[in-house]
């Protein structure tokens, strides 16, 4: 009887969840566009990728230089470059923090279905406070946008919504190619037992064309852009010093590098959690809670197994991992909270439950108070970005700096330059040699006087040229 009604209190209500979902994304949305008061400006790849939009709608695509295409971005900066440059700017950082607000709620969602609302507020702290997640979604990277769109295909699927459930994680698959393979067997498993059977020849021929349409929205563009149809691939196997793929076994490093993102209070409890699911089968919940456990498990070898082959294997690509990882955790927080009630009795359990809440808060604040140093340290990142329009007018404006070629700068300065200078990426390099034009951030060690003299400065920015003016 308890379980029947714990099960009932959290299914959804089908007539009110689709105005309930519309509403939290519309909220979503809503408090990502209010945020742009606060910084409106992008860092690495989101850069490219607004960048790259740019080129496609001029017909000028390169891809030559940068981060790894990735598809799904430019079907928003594309049509959004006809906005303009703040305009296409402002429209992709809505949707990437809109998807990062849209994340945390689904995180809650998904905690919440296994144990209740306090699960669900743990969870979603869990995300929020993860090593990098609010910094890098606030500057644009895609990760919230994926872990929204992932847990937005395992809620759909929970109630009944299959198609829906599919094409959100062709969605996924247009962000990370490890995300093929879910896409790939969700897609199998609705030919095959998510529709009746006389239209599941009709849907696998509509699976498989999908299919392709991924395939080729990841290597067209990269062959018209570079001439290679495996440009992304290439450019992912790069080494990058620090990386899981740099380490003498990058399987195990990717293991330990994404250790320390979340409090580790929620791996044991999500460890307990997951233990005490595979020992009771009649557990309510017992299925989602083995399925989130195994696909957290899958996506963690996966790319694990990529930095084995030379891929990168950082932590921000285990950002759904890392989010389901939270969200068991919580569960398991609130599970053995009520372990201990019902074993202890009143008085005991309390003082053992106040004892693991005050761990539980001074862990979580830790995390907080570094989330709250990245934070700042992005916003510093924004503001100098933010100072780079103007700094160019202030050297003469974008012509008078493009007459003494090539454009040098930092290695991660590379993409903001291009896009304030409306070049290729591949126009402005990171090794100086004369002549040459150095944009640069004040202080920075390329903009060596002895062979680029002629300099303009501001607060922020450098700008010295080897040819007179």
């Amino acid at each position: 009887m308890a379980a029947a009604a714990t099960v009932a209190r959290r299914t959804p209500l089908s007539g009110r969840a689709p105005r309930g979902w519309a509403l939290a994304g519309a909220a979503c949305l809503g408090v990502a566009a209010l945020s742009l008061l606060v910084s409106h400006e992008p860092t690495y790849d989101p850069a490219a990728w607004l960048i790259w939009g740019r080129e496609i709608l001029h017909g000028d695509l390169s891809t030559t230089a940068g981060p790894s295409w990735k598809p799904l971005p430019i079907l928003v900066t594309a049509p959004a470059a006809l906005l303009g440059d703040a305009g296409q700017q402002d429209v992709w950082l809505i949707v990437a923090r809109g998807g990062a607000l849209a994340a945390l709620v689904l995180c809650y969602r998904l905690a919440w279905r296994l144990e209740g609302p306090v699960a669900g507020v743990l969870a979603a702290l869990a995300l929020l406070v993860s090593s990098g997640y609010a910094t890098r979604t606030f500057r644009g990277d895609s990760e919230g946008v994926l872990v929204a769109l992932a847990f937005g295909a395992i809620e759909a699927h929970l109630v009944g919504r299959r198609r829906l459930a599919f094409g959100l994680l062709v969605a996924t698959a247009l962000l990370r190619p490890e995300m093929w393979l879910f896409a790939g067997l969700y897609g199998l498993w609705l030919a095959g037992f998510g529709v009746p059977p006389a239209r599941r020849a009709a849907t696998l021929a509509i699976a498989a064309a999908i299919g392709l349409v991924v395939v080729a929205a990841w290597l067209v563009p990269e062959k018209i852009g570079s001439g290679q149809l495996l440009r992304a691939a290439s450019r992912a196997l790069e080494p990058v010093a620090g990386s899981p793929a740099t380490a003498s076994v990058p399987f195990v490093a990717t293991f330990t590098n994404a250790a320390p993102v979340l409090p580790w209070p929620l791996y044991a409890a999500g460890v307990v959690y997951v233990v005490a699911a595979l020992r009771d089968r009649r557990r309510p919940g017992r299925g989602l809670t083995l399925a989130l456990a195994a696909i957290a498990t899958a996506l963690m070898v996966i790319v694990a197994l990529m930095a084995e082959m030379g891929f990168t294997g950082n932590s921000r690509y285990l950002t759904i991992p890392i989010a389901l990882t939270g969200i068991l955790g919580g569960a398991g927080l609130v599970r053995i909270a009520s372990s201990l009630r019902s074993r202890l009795g009143a008085r005991p359990a309390g003082v053992a439950i106040a004892a693991l809440a005050v761990l539980a808060l001074v862990v979580f604040a830790l995390a907080a108070t570094r989330t709250r140093d990245q934070v700042r340290g992005g916003m510093r990142e924004s503001e100098r970005y933010a100072a780079l329009p103007s700094a160019i007018a202030f050297a003469g404006g974008a012509k008078a700096v493009l007459a003494c070629r090539p454009i040098y700068t930092e290695w991660f300065d590379v993409q903001a330059v291009a896009l304030a200078l409306h070049v290729h990426s591949s126009d402005v390099s990171i090794h100086p040699r004369v002549p040459g034009t150095v944009v640069a951030r004040r202080g920075a060690r390329i903009a060596d006087p002895r062979r680029f003299p002629a300099v303009r400065l501001t607060d922020r920015w450098v700008f010295a040229s080897s040819c007179r003016r």
